[in-house]
């Protein structure tokens, strides 16, 4: 049945509203890092970058839903409350960079853990479509978020095997 006819039209697109919150505010976190963290400014604006594109390509899935309801059946359900939870630590811990309460090798741990939360990996579990477009900006968030995992993971090394360099 799809998400018109079943009710659940409103319910998805208030939680790809809130998604699209999510990258935004995700996008402002590693901006901040950016400015913070001159020496590593490249790393974290790719990934910026990255992020405002997932905010864009969620408010366009939003638009494609809203438009053809009928091409869409409700997938996994999810909490709304608890995504504002996590936008919240985002919003807290952009304030502890911006104050210089976080070192970078200590937020890159910090980075990893969103990255590896289960929020972006899911977000083709909401819906089921056949809706080419829909699909695609869907694979591109799902990828570039696994990138974004492994781009942090690759860092957290270098930065640990250059510490064991300079310990010897």
């Amino acid at each position: 049945m799809n998400i018109e006819v079943s009710g659940e039209l409103s319910g998805i697109l208030e939680m790809l509203k809130q998604m699209a919150l999510f990258e935004t505010k995700i996008a402002e976190m590693y901006s901040v890092c950016a400015s913070t963290w001159t020496e590593d400014s490249p790393f974290w604006l790719s990934i910026w970058r990255d992020e405002l594109r997932h905010a864009r390509h969620i408010e366009q899935m939003t638009d494609i839903i809203r438009k053809k309801p009928e091409r869409f059946t409700a997938g996994r359900p999810f909490n709304v409350h608890a995504l504002t939870t996590v936008v919240n630590d985002i919003i807290k811990k952009t304030g502890m960079i911006r104050r210089k309460e976080i070192a970078q090798d200590q937020f890159l741990f910090i980075a990893r853990s969103f990255e590896q939360g289960y929020i972006e990996d899911r977000y083709g579990e909401i819906v089921k479509t056949e809706d080419v477009e829909y699909q695609t900006l869907m694979q591109e968030v799902v990828s570039d978020t696994r990138q974004h995992k492994d781009k942090i993971n690759r860092r957290i090394a270098d930065r640990e095997q250059n510490k064991a360099y300079s310990r010897t």
